[in-house]
């Protein structure tokens, strides 16, 4: 790979997982009250 390859994979993957975090992020503040997420749920029970 060269190196404009490498900045464009560096790029990518740093605003894949900022679209990742940032949809979490919008679900959890959207969700109604009292309501939690299974995955949530999953780490209380651990």
């Amino acid at each position: 790979m060269t190196k404009k390859e490498k900045i464009i994979a560096i790029c990518f993957t740093i605003s894949f997982f900022m679209v990742i975090i940032s949809s979490i992020y919008t679900a959890n503040l959207n969700k109604p009250d009292g309501y939690e997420f299974k995955i949530v749920k999953l780490f209380k029970n651990l």
